[in-house]
């Protein structure tokens, strides 16, 4: 299906402000320095948010004012963060503890995946895709609800029933952020394929080891994503995605095969061709200054 124009412009503004000699840098940090800059972004932001909120109601305490700001609401009221010090990358260790503790195929995947591969972006969502057997249903929501995460196991089976392809909410009710949890259902060749070939990535100290989406397999779920919601954020991922691991460090192949199998490569070429120009703007000005 051609791209509208209003598309065209969306992808070209969402790649104008990849510059070249940035992600140069970007490319020498490793995935656990990006997850830092990641994690400090949602820290900063947060505090600021935090501190004027406090200006103006003096009465909120450090921990009920960052609740305030993450402006997450469980069961109607405001979620508030009963520890200060609890940050976003405990929130994801968390996760992962619940995910290994009971032995789920899992893969990272959203901005926290991003993060693996291309420029660090803030977030308040954590996303996941699993492999949940039925049997393995009782354990994962019991061990996300030792961790203040509830997902009864009649909302799995009811989900996973379901035709449309939604995730598993959870909010984080000491500090209100949010799992997503995304099923492997029968049929689905990609999600099964993305697990298949993920791949495991060190965020660092916060965060440790944890298995992540190939960047193949995000930018396909990027691409998808943009189609279906015309996000300019999902292609300014991409770009971050292929200027920071490199083109040719991609599986051509394999992305070619499955984006003519989803039928995206009219947002495929737009993306290579303004990333083209991109390159070299930057070539030119380097070649000036």
């Amino acid at each position: 299906m051609p791209l509208t124009d209003k598309q065209e412009r969306e992808i070209a503004g969402a790649l104008r402000d990849i510059d070249p000699a940035q992600f140069e840098v970007t490319r020498r940090l490793s995935a656990a320095q990006r997850s830092q800059q990641g994690l400090s972004m949602i820290r900063i932001a947060e505090e600021v948010a935090s501190y004027r909120l406090r200006t103006l109601r003096p009465e909120l305490t450090e921990g009920m004012s960052l609740g305030f700001a993450r402006k997450a609401v469980v069961d109607g009221r405001e979620a508030v963060a009963e520890d200060p010090q609890q940050e976003f990358g405990n929130f994801v260790r968390e996760v992962l503890d619940a995910l290994e503790e009971t032995r789920i195929t899992y893969l990272v995947g959203g901005a926290v995946a991003v993060w693996g591969w291309g420029e660090a972006r803030t977030t308040r969502d954590f996303d996941v895709v699993v492999d949940l057997p039925v049997e393995q249903m009782a354990s994962l929501s019991e061990a996300l609800k030792k961790r203040e995460m509830l997902v009864p196991v009649e909302v799995m089976l009811d989900l996973i029933l379901a035709p449309a392809d939604l995730p598993l909410n959870a909010v984080h009710l000491p500090t209100g952020y949010k799992l997503e949890i995304f099923l492997l259902r029968p049929g689905d060749a990609l999600r099964a394929s993305a697990l298949q070939r993920r791949l495991l990535v060190d965020f660092g100290p916060r965060i440790g080891e944890a298995f992540v989406h190939s960047p193949e397999d995000l930018i396909l779920y990027k691409l998808q994503y943009y189609g279906l919601s015309s996000q300019p954020k999902h292609i300014r991922d991409i770009g971050s995605i292929i200027t920071t691991v490199g083109e040719d460090s991609l599986e051509q192949d394999y992305l070619s095969q499955w984006i003519a199998r989803l039928e995206l490569n009219e947002i495929w070429l737009e993306i290579q061709k303004h990333l083209g120009s991109c390159e070299s703007q930057g070539a030119g000005s380097a070649k000036n200054s």
